[in-house]
């Protein structure tokens, strides 16, 4: 992957800067083919739909949205991401044609629709964060942190209420990110037999909510 220099990115694309780091959103065309390779391949739930890494950016990369995603870049290379569904559609969607170029017309159809039915998730007054990951070598910085305040910032911008996600109940590092900025546990969920589908058998469902009028938004998260 190329690095991007600081110089490759509009000023207004740039969301928060560090001392080597810096968020980008909406994301700018020079790094969309990226930003959606690193999407994709951090998308765990569809190894059993769609397959490794490689097949999930071959049948899904380069359908981006490139408002519904923020990347961090360290030192010029994607090393982090958020993104996020809204009114039941996220960052990187499916093209029905690739599915069925890949896999066949049975068996595409099939898995596209399986693909739907995991990514068409949601409230109407939410968003629904999709993809969050740091890269373990990024890490220390502040930029998971920053990457939520990020999507706090979408919420309001977008005149919804709040943002919902799912984490694995092992995922220890995760939630104190996520309740380090405001995110409360709402509820356990237990998904029985179809577990293995989505790689975890038990997780936490975490909502923020966007402070009122009056409140300061800082104490929210």
């Amino acid at each position: 992957m190329a690095a991007a220099t600081h110089t490759d990115i509009p000023p207004e694309c740039i969301y928060k800067q560090g001392e080597d780091w810096m968020l980008v959103s909406p994301v700018p065309e020079s790094l969309q083919a990226d930003a959606a390779a690193y999407s994709v391949a951090q998308r765990a739930t569809l190894n059993r739909i769609v397959g490794l890494p490689e097949v999930r950016e071959k049948v899904l990369g380069n359908r981006l949205r490139p408002d519904r995603i923020c990347i961090a870049l360290v030192k010029g290379e994607v090393a982090g991401l958020i993104s996020y569904r809204m009114d039941g559609e996220g960052s990187v969607w499916p093209d029905a044609s690739r599915y069925r170029k890949h896999f066949g017309a049975v068996g595409g159809t099939a898995r596209y629709l399986l693909t739907e039915a995991t990514l068409r998730r949601g409230r109407a007054d939410e968003l629904y964060l999709e993809g969050f990951k740091v890269d373990p070598k990024a890490r220390g910085r502040g930029i998971g942190t920053a990457l939520l305040h990020w999507l706090g910032d979408e919420v309001v911008r977008r005149g919804k209420r709040a943002w919902r996600t799912e984490a694995s109940i092992t995922a220890d590092a995760a939630m104190r990110v996520y309740q380090g900025v405001g995110a409360k546990a709402i509820k356990t969920v237990s998904l029985g037999p179809l577990g293995p589908l989505f790689d975890r058998h038990k997780f936490v469902v975490l909502r923020w909510e966007a402070p009122t009028a009056g409140e300061d938004k800082s104490a929210a998260g």
